[in-house]
């Protein structure tokens, strides 16, 4: 790679006058097997993004091989493309990859290998779709007595375990997870008293587990799998043709994977047998991510599974974070290392705002969340932040759901709604796919919605397309262009009278209209509303919502000309805050209390992470780790006047200002 390469790069990626320190150059340059761990804000996927720009120059490489690029969402591969797609000619074709890690597993392994198998392709590799048909299991499964039959939807029944296929030590197996246990199939006790329960025979138990095997066996061979099928079968095409491996390595010379921490075990260990393959590999293959930000494995040693290169390079400098706020983040890596707080405020200075310690009484809980509003309002006033209405404001914690007795999300703010922050493609019932953000006057996520909630309402009234497979958006609007032109422009309007309703506000309106023209679209496929009657009029089940919150209207707060949203510490992973409120929640009982501010005590008056720690606390600092590296100027901690007077001595207050919130 030549200086002009890296000059390209810089132009396209940095602004007017910056370029790559010599951190980002030794990474860019090395095109060899490695690890990058960076530190949050350090820039790591624009040095990625670089070193991708610089290698779509010198393509074709002279052997046809390709490059592989991989991360954990939808949205991460969207941003590559968004900030370097109109400057890449050849890097978004064949023979080159750039999708998540779902995708890869699906194109290359899983789909090649279900098609070898059951000689058709899969209908559809979705979650959603899968439980709807593993939720209905049939009442009798043949050569099965009427007993064994009873037996197993019992179990099916009262088993709220995952039940998945993983395969390992040459066979499949039924398994609490992909790569999971094996499952114990006794008797669940139901509402039976433990001193009357009686498990089944062995004999039972095989007869439960072979029945199950057989019905998971039908959905899977009518090509109905769930994301975690195509693992279980990538684990068995390897397995059983590892020649594959090699394959794989020819066709894609280089592999990127982004976001590394954020893979979960089976999806490392997948990417691991083929690209590493033991040392052996012929591609290079190269890891970019932070450990210390793996919180999506709630293990004690979330993360853990990931062992280092021989090479690993670091990013230490972080563009985002103040030094004071870095020196403080640092002591809370489960991971050492150092981060150099570079982020600069007015004028090119260095941000001076110490964190802050938020204390409350007991019962005060919901005076802290204005508390931070009042501090943000004041460091505005004065200049020390800047008054930018693309500023953001977040209160996090680790915990939302309700508990009696626990100090919770919805302690700190009553009106907090636990709402999937995702558009999910199937919900409980049809009223819920009318749920929308009303701060976002953006159709195409209601239209999308609305959508899905027809294709649902088409699935449960088994209708299929020409293939005899269920309909997708596509295939819908092809089938009424070509066969029903009559009704097109009528339902295209229909849909769009919707979508505006309810981005309008009037979601009500817009669900009774689509109730009552529904017999009319069910008419075009000469079908009417009969399986699909309980799902189009039942209410919408809160308790069934998700753990991760929206940022929608219930979950923030309007400030003086601005706002504070309201979030787990999940939901805001990736962002840049202006300002964050990390607000200590109730986590189950474990070694050290039961709170940030007691399990992490030592890391708050100074200390580092012991490498001997305890999980629990581990998990507890990767979170804290997470929610106190997001601001680029405030950062707030709220803590309990009981346990805060447990540290209150020993507390730096050349580090900490303390507030209090009563």
């Amino acid at each position: 790679m030549t200086e002009a390469d890296i000059a390209f790069a810089e132009n396209v990626l940095l602004a007017p006058g910056e370029s790559f320190d010599e951190e980002r150059r030794q990474f860019i340059r090395n095109l060899d097997t490695l690890d990058l761990q960076a530190v949050p804000g350090s820039g790591k996927t624009t040095a990625l993004l670089a070193k991708l720009l610089i290698l779509d120059r010198h393509m074709p490489f002279v052997d046809g091989s390709g490059i592989l690029v991989i991360s954990h969402t939808n949205a991460a591969m969207d941003e590559i493309r968004k900030r370097i797609g109109l400057h890449c000619t050849k890097l978004f074709r064949y023979p080159n990859f750039v999708g998540t890690i779902q995708s890869f597993v699906d194109e290359f392994l899983a789909v090649p290998f279900f098609v070898s198998q059951y000689k058709h392709a899969p209908v559809r590799i979705d979650d959603d779709i899968y439980n709807q048909r593993f939720s209905r299991p049939p009442p009798a499964l043949a050569k099965f007595s009427r007993q064994e039959n009873k037996n197993a939807l019992y179990f099916l029944r009262l088993n709220r375990k995952e039940i998945r296929w993983s395969f390992a030590d040459g066979s499949a197996s039924l398994t609490n997870g992909i790569r999971g246990k094996k499952i114990d199939f006794k008797r669940p006790l139901g509402r039976t008293a433990k001193q009357n329960y009686e498990d089944w025979s062995e004999a039972e138990k095989e007869r439960v587990q072979s029945w199950v095997s057989t019905f998971k066996t039908r959905i899977l061979k009518a090509g109905y799998l769930c994301f975690d099928d195509a693992y279980f079968l990538a684990d068995a095409f390897v397995h059983k043709h590892p020649c594959v491996k090699l394959l794989l390595q020819n066709r894609f010379a280089m592999v990127f994977v982004d976001e590394m921490q954020d893979m979960r075990p089976h999806q490392y260990g997948i990417l691991e047998d083929v690209f590493f393959d033991g040392g052996a590999s012929r591609a290079v293959y190269q890891r970019i991510g932070d450990k210390n930000q793996s919180i999506y494995d709630g293990r004690a040693e979330a993360g853990q599974f990931w062992t280092d290169r021989a090479v690993v390079l670091r990013l230490n400098g972080s563009h985002r974070l103040s030094q004071a706020v870095a020196s403080l983040v640092s002591r809370f890596a489960v991971s050492p290392l150092r981060i150099d707080g570079k982020a600069k405020g007015a004028g090119g200075k260095g941000i001076a705002i110490k964190p802050h310690m938020i204390v409350f009484a007991a019962d005060k809980e919901a005076s802290v969340i204005p508390k931070f509003a009042a501090l943000v309002k004041s460091l505005i006033d004065d200049g020390s932040m800047p008054a930018d209405p693309r500023n953001k404001y977040k209160a996090v914690g680790w915990v939302a759901k309700r508990e009696d007795g626990k100090l919770r999300l919805c302690n700190y703010f009553p009106t907090y709604s636990r709402t999937d922050s995702k558009t999910k493609a199937d919900h409980a019932s049809l009223e819920s796919y009318f749920d929308h953000d009303d701060r976002d006057r953006n159709l195409s996520p209601v239209e999308r919605n609305l959508c899905n909630a027809l294709l649902r309402i088409l699935r449960e009234e088994n209708v299929s397309d020409t293939t005899g497979a269920p309909f997708s958006r596509r295939h819908l609007f092809g089938f009424l262009k070509e066969s029903r032109p009559d009704y097109l422009p009528l339902f295209q309007a229909k849909l769009f009278g919707w979508c505006m309703d309810v981005v309008r506000g009037q979601k009500t309106a817009a669900l009774k209209e689509f109730r009552a023209h529904l017999p009319e679209f069910l008419l075009q496929f000469d079908s009417a509303v009969k399986h699909s009657a309980a799902f189009v009029s039942a209410p919408v089940v809160a308790a069934a919502a998700p753990e991760i919150a929206l940022k929608g209207p219930t979950n923030v707060l309007q400030c003086d000309g601005f706002s504070i949203d309201v979030s787990t510490v999940h939901g805001v992973k990736g962002e840049t805050h202006t300002a964050t409120l990390y607000m200590e929640t109730y986590y189950e009982r474990g070694q050290g209390g039961n709170f940030e501010s007691e399990r992490l005590a030592v890391q708050l008056k100074g200390g580092t992470l012991e490498a001997a720690t305890h999980g629990l606390i581990k998990q507890s600092a990767k979170m804290v780790y997470v929610g106190f590296s997001r601001p680029t100027h405030l950062l707030c901690l709220a803590v309990h006047e009981a346990r805060f007077e447990k540290i209150e001595a020993e507390l730096d207050r050349n580090e900490w200002e303390i507030v209090r919130a009563y």
